[in-house]
């Protein structure tokens, strides 16, 4: 059996996703979670103490989902291995839908909260891979990695926003499934708009 700060949480993602922070309805989270108003209070204090907890529960669980496909990336060759991490955030994030709807709805207000990590959160492993290619000479070695970092992940947040139109913006040319739509979207990413051979 569900309990009551599981079943908050699960219900307060959904209703943030839907609708952001302010306009998430604290009734329609107990009514989604089947529970008592007060069990937000006892367990989260207030809106804002439950949207921290939602925020948090988010990321850890599409953390739990990367992080094994980033330890395997980082062993990698560093054009492969970034091609992994990017496949595994896409599966992480079609895991955790709510993860997008939050950040997206956080940009969107102007209310930065805590949907992104900071800058000692940034994942190590693919620091490594990055810089691993610079050194040596596969990567850029004049571009941070908190640009590619940054740069990356608004790829794959719009990425899945628009994966499945790309079909009808070039009927014909861009296949309709979305898996291959991300393939050529994680193909962009790693090679840009540069004539280099691609290697798939």
């Amino acid at each position: 059996m569900t309990d009551s700060r599981t079943a908050l949480l699960d219900a307060a993602a959904e209703e943030f996703a839907r609708h952001g922070f302010k306009g998430a309805r604290v009734q329609e989270v107990v009514r989604r979670a089947g529970v008592n108003e007060r069990m937000i209070y006892h367990h989260f204090g207030n809106k804002e103490g439950l949207y921290r907890a939602v925020v948090q529960d988010l990321r850890r669980r599409t953390g739990e989902l990367w992080t094994p496909v980033l330890a395997e990336a980082v062993a990698m060759e560093p054009v492969d291995g970034v091609r992994h991490a990017l496949r595994g955030l896409f599966v992480s994030l079609d895991t955790v839908p709510q993860m997008i709807a939050v950040m997206l709805h956080e940009w969107l207000s102007g209310e930065w909260r805590s949907s992104m990590p900071g800058p000692d959160e940034l994942p190590v492993e693919l620091r490594k891979l990055y810089e691993r290619g610079q050194d040596s000479g596969t990567f850029t070695p004049d571009v941070p990695f908190e640009v590619v970092y940054g740069s990356v992940i608004g790829s794959v947040i719009s990425t899945n926003v628009f994966v499945g139109r790309f079909a009808e913006f070039n009927p014909g040319s861009i296949p309709a499934d979305k898996a291959t739509q991300r393939e050529l979207a994680i193909e962009q990413l790693l090679y840009g708009m540069s004539t280099r051979t691609r290697t798939r």
